[in-house]
């Protein structure tokens, strides 16, 4: 995937970011972990109708102890720095390394979406909102998500993996591939495969020495995967008919004709949600 350059400031037509509105403090101190049910949900779709985006408090707000604010600030902080296409006249911000900090806290398995024990929904998916977000930051953030690779949190350090790889950072590769190889195995986790194929491409040549280690002890998919690896990386697909004769060489997605080539259709990460049920897979 393609790297978006960082926005350095807000630009002539942007409005100016008002700094500590009243309105603005009380959305903020909604979004913390209390009794009040819905106000944190009712607070971040609130901001939007705040006459200028509150971006220094959000961005003070990324300090904060308790973490549901922080998690909450940071979502709604990138909805103003980089607002969906549909919107018009996208205003755009600096991004602070605190907030790519807070970013990569949110991709670890957590209570977000929903409290899973309680049952209390909030519909914020940070980690799969961060992965977004990350993935066109990578060069920038790759200090952080380098450090990441080393997490305690299995979520967390696939998901940094997988950003590298998407974001074709072929430095990380050493750290970030073994990662991703197990998960091109034959397990019961729906579209890992599908998305470490795709991420261990974005590595290329750096991923083939990799590749050639995980090779022996191979099931028959990851086997199948491998190779498909390293014909695409030796020898990629100059035409679309080239490309279409690949989908003879794995099973893994009707969706794709070389899935380590095409991204995943489904942008979710919902699937993360299986690694809470299946072992801890083997490195390479």
């Amino acid at each position: 995937a393609a790297i978006v350059a960082l926005a350095t400031g807000a630009t002539a037509a942007d409005p100016a970011p008002d700094t500590r509105p009243a309105e603005a403090d009380r959305l903020i101190a909604a979004l913390a972990s209390d009794d009040v049910r819905w106000n944190a949900s009712r607070a971040i779709n609130a901001f939007r109708r705040l006459p200028a985006p509150p971006i220094d408090a959000l961005n003070d707000a990324l300090d904060s102890p308790d973490w549901q604010q922080r998690q909450l600030a940071c979502v709604v902080l990138w909805r103003f720095i980089e607002p969906p296409v549909r919107e018009p006249g996208p205003a755009r911000y600096p991004i602070s390394e605190r907030l790519l900090e807070v970013t990569i806290e949110g991709l670890r398995d957590d209570a977000l979406p929903h409290d899973k024990a309680g049952g209390a929904r909030m519909w914020v998916s940070n980690a799969t909102n961060g992965f977004r977000r990350l993935v066109r930051h990578a060069e920038r953030a790759r200090p952080l998500l380098d450090d990441a690779l080393t997490s305690n949190d299995r979520q967390q350090r696939l998901l940094c993996a997988l950003i590298l790889g998407f974001a074709g950072i072929k430095q990380s590769a050493d750290a970030a591939a073994p990662i991703l190889l197990p998960h091109l195995r034959d397990n019961d986790i729906p579209q890992d495969a599908r998305w470490a194929v795709h991420a261990l491409h974005g590595f290329g040549d750096a991923a083939l020495p990799h590749l050639a280690r995980a090779m022996p002890r191979a099931d028959d998919q990851q086997r199948e995967l491998i190779e498909l690896l390293i014909r695409d990386i030796i020898d990629p697909p100059e035409n679309d008919a080239e490309r279409r004769e690949r989908k003879a060489l794995h099973h893994i997605t009707s969706a794709a004709y070389d899935p380590a080539i095409e991204p995943p259709t489904c942008r979710s990460t919902w699937w993360l949600h299986a690694l809470d049920r299946t072992p801890k897979p083997s490195t390479e």
